[in-house]
C-alpha cells in the first residue's frame, strides 16, 4: 500500500479521492456538551472518558510503531488522534445502533469461523496458529475479549453496509478514460541551460543599489528581537527534596496499594483447539491413555510443539472458560475438553511459576517515592496559589519571590528560539512548552501570571528588556549583500538573454543554430508525468512544458536555480492503457472505491441524523 501510495497515480487521484472522503466525519452540529460524565452518546450507547482514553492510547501506540518512535502529545495534536478517535469510536456505535435495531447478529460459530479464516493468524500449513493470534492482540493492545466482540461487529456491520455499494463493481469508462488521458500524458522536452556564471563580470553596486537590496528583503539581513527575561519555576523536584515520610504513612500507602506490588501465579500452558466436541474427546482420551500431547497435536492437527505452545500464561490472560479449568490442574495436568468460542479445547499445563506476595520492606523505597511525588504536586499546587495571589495583590516578580523564598533566574539576551547573541542555544532554560512563546509575546511592566508546564510544574514569566528586531547597518552586511545582489544582476542578465533567444526562435531560428551560436548543446529531457518528478527539468519549467504548444517555445529557472532553461516540446506521448494496463485498472478501481466509499458515507451521514450523535468536545479537548 505504501509504494503504490507514492507514485503518481495515486497523487493524480488525490483531488477526487479527496472530493469523495471529505463526507466523512463528525460535522460541527454534532459536537455539542449535552452529555454528562460520557464524552460520547450515539443513541442508545455511551462511550465514558476511560473508554475514549483506552482507545486514543491504542491509536498513539498504533501510530507511534508506524513511525518507529513515540509520539508526544503535541505530535499527536498535530495528527489530530483525538478527532480520528472520535469519529472511529462513533462510527462504530453508529453501526452497533442501527444493526441492533434490526436484530442483525452473529453467533459464536460465524465470530471464531472469522477469526480462524484471517490469514494473518496462520501458520504454514493454513491452519489457526493461537500463538500469532495472541501476538497480534499484543500488538495492537487488545483483550482476547475485545477483539472478539470487534469481529462481532464488523460480521454485522457488513451485512448491514455490505449490499448498499455493490451496484457499483466499475467506475464509468468516460471518467476513467478521462482521467487516465490527462494524467498519464507525458512529455519530453529539447532545451539549453544558460548558466548565471555565463555571464561572467557583475559591476560593483553603489551603496544606493545594496540599501535597495536590504529594503526589498529585510528579513535576510536582520538580526532577530532579542530579550532579557526574569522567570520563577515550580517543579515537583525541588519541592519534593524537603518532604519527609513516616513509616505510619508508607505502611498505610502499602496497605492500600497491596495488589499493585503481587506477582500472579503464571503456567506455561499447551493447547489444542478442535472444530467439534467428538475429535477433542477422542484426543483427550489418547493423552490419559498414555500418548505424549504434543504427539496428538502433531497427528490429530498437524501442530508442531511451537503450534501448541502459549507460553506463560496468567489466570486472567487467558479465555473466561478456561480459567478455572487451567489453574485447577496440577503440573502435567491436562484439561477435559472445553468449549470457548473459538473451538474445543485441549489444554495442559507443563510447568507452574508461583506467585509472589512483596513485603513492605521490599517497596519501601517505591513507596516513599510515589507518596513524596504525590505530595509535591499539593505543595507545588499550594505554593502555586500562594504566587498568583501575590500577584494578584499587586506584586511584582521580584516582590514575590522575596515574600515566599523562591529564587529568580534572570537570562541574559535571548531569542524567540532560546538562543544568545552567538547564536548558541541557552542550555538552563525552562523546557516547559509556552515558555519562550510567552517570553516574548509579553511586554515590558506586564504584570506577572502564573503558567501550568505539562509535566505539572509551574512557571512565572516577565520581561526586563527588549532589543527590538532591526535591519542591520550596511557596513555589517556589506559582503553579503553585495555577493547577493551580484548574483541576483547575473540571474536577471541571464534571463534576458534567454528572453532574447525567445524571439528569436519565435522567427524561425532554430534551437541548434542558437545552441552552436553560444557554444551549448541541445539536451533531450527525459519523459515526464504533470506530477511527480520533474527530472532534468525544474518544477515550473515541467508545468510550463505541459502549457506550450507543440511548436512553441518557453523560460524558466532551471533545476538548480542557478540558471534559466530555453525549452520547447520535442515529443508528447499519449496515454496508452495498453502500455500500463495495471495503472489504468488500479485508477478504475480506485475511482469505483471512492464512489463505494461517497455512497456508505452518504448513510452514515444518514444515520448520524437519524439516530443522532452528542460528542463533549471541551472535555477531550481539556485532556487530548
Amino acid at each position: 500500500m505504501r509504494k503504490g501510495a507514492s507514485g503518481w497515480l495515486a497523487k493524480g487521484l488525490l483531488l477526487l479521492l479527496v472530493a469523495s472522503f471529505g463526507v466523512w466525519g463528525i460535522g460541527g452540529d454534532m459536537l455539542s456538551s449535552s452529555v454528562g460524565s460520557n464524552v460520547i452518546e450515539v443513541g442508545d450507547t455511551s462511550v465514558s472518558l476511560g473508554e475514549f482514553q483506552r482507545d486514543y492510547q491504542r491509536n498513539l501506540n498504533i501510530l507511534s510503531a508506524r513511525f518507529n518512535t513515540q509520539l508526544t502529545q503535541e505530535q499527536a495534536q498535530q495528527f489530530g488522534l483525538a478527532q480520528m478517535t472520535v469519529n472511529q469510536i462513533a462510527s462504530r456505535a453508529l453501526i452497533n445502533e442501527k444493526t441492533r435495531s434490526l436484530g442483525l447478529s452473529a453467533d459464536d460459530d460465524a465470530v471464531r469461523k472469522m477469526i480462524q479464516s484471517q490469514p494473518s493468524f496462520q501458520n504454514q500449513f493454513q491452519q489457526f496458529d493461537r500463538f500469532m493470534f495472541e501476538q497480534f492482540l499484543a500488538r495492537n493492545g487488545y483483550s482476547e475479549g475485545e477483539y472478539i466482540e470487534i469481529v462481532r461487529n464488523d460480521i454485522t456491520g457488513n451485512q448491514l453496509f455490505g449490499t448498499l455499494s455493490q451496484g457499483v463493481t466499475k467506475a464509468p469508462s468516460v471518467l476513467v478514460d478521462t482521467f487516465y488521458a490527462y494524467l498519464a500524458e507525458k512529455r519530453t522536452a529539447r532545451y539549453i541551460d544558460t548558466l548565471d556564471s555565463s555571464i561572467g563580470f557583475a559591476p560593483a553596486p553603489t551603496d544606493e543599489e545594496l540599501e535597495e537590496l536590504i529594503d526589498e528583503n529585510p528579513d535576510d539581513y536582520s538580526a532577530p528581537e532579542y530579550r532579557k527575561v526574569s522567570y520563577i519555576l515550580l517543579t515537583p523536584e525541588t519541592l519534593a527534596a524537603g518532604t519527609d515520610i513516616s513509616d505510619e504513612d508508607l505502611k498505610a500507602e502499602y496497605e492500600a496499594r497491596k495488589s499493585e506490588f503481587d506477582t500472579p501465579e503464571t503456567r506455561a500452558v499447551v493447547q489444542m483447539i478442535f472444530k467439534n466436541e467428538d475429535k477433542a474427546a477422542a484426543a483427550y482420551k489418547k493423552i490419559t491413555e498414555g500418548t505424549d500431547f504434543a504427539e496428538v497435536a502433531m497427528s490429530d492437527l498437524q501442530l508442531t510443539p511451537a503450534d501448541i505452545d502459549l507460553g506463560m500464561m496468567s489466570k486472567t490472560d487467558l479465555l473466561p472458560e478456561l480459567q478455572e479449568s487451567v489453574f485447577d490442574l496440577q503440573k502435567g495436568g491436562v484439561t477435559e475438553p472445553v468449549k470457548t468460542v473459538l473451538g474445543w479445547h485441549v489444554a495442559k499445563v507443563e510447568d507452574i511459576v508461583p506467585g509472589e506476595e512483596r513485603d513492605f520492606d521490599a517497596v519501601k523505597d517505591q513507596l516513599k517515592a510515589d507518596i513524596l511525588q504525590n505530595r509535591a504536586q499539593e505543595l507545588l499546587y499550594a505554593e502555586a496559589t500562594k504566587l498568583e495571589d501575590e500577584f494578584a495583590g499587586g506584586a511584582k516578580l521580584q516582590e514575590a519571590a522575596a515574600t515566599l523564598d523562591l529564587p529568580v533566574v534572570t537570562t541574559n539576551w535571548i531569542d524567540a528560539s532560546g538562543s544568545d547573541k552567538t547564536g548558541n542555544a541557552v542550555t538552563d532554560l525552562p523546557t516547559a512548552t509556552g515558555f519562550l512563546s510567552e517570553a516574548f509575546a509579553r511586554q515590558v511592566g506586564d504584570d506577572a501570571e502564573v503558567s501550568e508546564t505539562a509535566d505539572g510544574g509551574y512557571y512565572a514569566v516577565v520581561v526586563d528588556e527588549i532589543e527590538t528586531a532591526a535591519v542591520k547597518p550596511l557596513a555589517d552586511v556589506k559582503e553579503q549583500v553585495t555577493q547577493d545582489w551580484q548574483a541576483n544582476w547575473r540571474h536577471e542578465e541571464a534571463r534576458k538573454k534567454a528572453e532574447e533567444l525567445l524571439a528569436k526562435l519565435n522567427t524561425g531560428e532554430s534551437l541548434e543554430t542558437i545552441a552552436t551560436d553560444l557554444g551549448l548543446t541541445v539536451q533531450t529531457s527525459t519523459a515526464v508525468l504533470r506530477s511527480g518528478s520533474a527530472e532534468e527539468l525544474s518544477p515550473v519549467a515541467r508545468d510550463g512544458l505541459f502549457d506550450l504548444e507543440p511548436g512553441a517555445y518557453g523560460v524558466n529557472v532551471n533545476q538548480a536555480g542557478n540558471g534559466t532553461l530555453l525549452y520547447g516540446i520535442a515529443d508528447i506521448i499519449p496515454a496508452d492503457p495498453a502500455t500500463d494496463k495495471d495503472a489504468f485498472t488500479q485508477m478504475s478501481d480506485q475511482i469505483a472505491a471512492s464512489m463505494r466509499t461517497g455512497i456508505l458515507a452518504e448513510y452514515e451521514n444518514y444515520l448520524q441524523k437519524d439516530i443522532g450523535i452528542s460528542v463533549k468536545e471541551d472535555l477531550i479537548k481539556e485532556y487530548f
